[in-house]
């Protein structure tokens, strides 16, 4: 079977209740634009690697069936599914939540140079142009306010999402430049207080995401300190835990949730956690970070379950080891 019907060739197209219109009607206009912004959606998932971005643009795009699917029905109440304040609430509670992220908050940027942010950012324009067209349309026939208002925070939306992208692009640059001029790539070296501050940035954008504020701490090579990071809201206790951590996984060349088997009545190093003034922790949240077969330094984090405590402190490994 052909996907060309020939229907269309005298210059109109069917909408959902079967009405011949031309293609240039304001109709055609509004739910074509929104098929568009559905491809630039899908151009800027295809360039993000990031599962929390290409979660939410996913999502997006499926709604936006529903919402062109209404614009191309005359009569919309033949639709069972549509665009609701509830579509519109998760919008605002996602721009919310990476708005938080962000330091750029409402300053206006220049698009790119990444693919990744600048791609959402065209997505963004074609938002915007879905939205005008909505409006012209709502002008001569009534369109449902909540398809107006959806328009208009998803541009929002893709807005706070592509300075969210630029930020975290910036800090793989950056971590690719330390690595340079650190040498990280061509052999053992001390780890950096710039190091450090990726890590803690990547760490605490991982503990954002989660919703647990959390102490992230950062060694070098012999244990001391390079750089901690507390934030708002975390535990006190958490302070001297993550350093804690970060030691121990200097001291031991492991993962500090490798010591829990290990310090159990049956284990090897039984008792090892009463040793140095109790310094040796031995549940998850430290990480050592290698290059080759040396320790570098490591993070120690603090602050949620050990878990949670965990996963943030992976998300800073993950900085210094991938880039990203």
């Amino acid at each position: 079977m052909g996907i060309y019907t020939k229907t269309g060739d005298f210059g109109k197209t069917g909408l959902l209740d079967g009405t011949r219109v031309y293609k240039s009607d304001i109709r055609i206009q509004a739910y074509g634009t929104a098929d568009e912004l559905v491809a630039a959606i899908a151009l800027a998932r295809s360039f993000n690697s990031r599962e929390y971005i290409s979660d939410i643009l996913k999502k997006v795009e499926e709604e936006l069936f529903l919402l062109a699917s209404e614009l191309a029905a005359p009569k919309p109440d033949i639709l069972k599914n549509k665009i609701t304040q509830e579509h519109i609430d998760w919008l605002e509670k996602r721009i919310d939540e990476i708005m938080a992220k962000t330091s750029l908050k409402n300053d206006f940027i220049v698009p790119g140079p990444y693919n990744s942010s600048a791609s959402i950012h065209l997505a963004r324009t074609v938002a915007r142009r879905a939205e005008r067209q909505a409006v012209k349309l709502d002008l001569e026939t009534p369109v449902r306010s909540e398809i107006l208002v959806y328009l208009n925070r998803l541009s929002d939306l893709l807005f706070a999402l592509a300075k969210y992208q630029e930020e975290e692009e910036t800090v793989k640059q950056a971590m690719e430049k330390i690595k340079i001029d650190t040498g990280m790539g061509r052999g053992p070296h001390s780890m950096t207080l710039d190091a450090a501050k990726a890590v803690i940035q990547a760490a605490e954008q991982r503990a954002m995401e989660i919703g647990v504020p959390m102490v992230i701490s950062v060694v070098d090579k012999g244990g001391h300190l390079i750089a901690l990071h507390r934030m708002d809201g975390a535990l006190l206790a958490s302070v001297e835990i993550s350093i804690n951590k970060a030691y121990t996984s200097v001291a031991f060349r492991l993962p500090t949730s490798a010591l829990d088997t290990l310090a159990r009545p049956e284990g090897e190093l039984f008792g090892v956690n009463t040793l140095n003034d109790g310094r040796y922790v031995t549940f998850g949240g430290g990480v050592p970070v290698f290059y080759g077969n040396d320790v570098i330094g490591a993070i120690g984090v603090s602050g949620g379950t050990v878990q949670e405590d965990e996963k943030v402190a992976k998300a800073g490994l993950k900085i210094i080891t991938e880039g990203s």
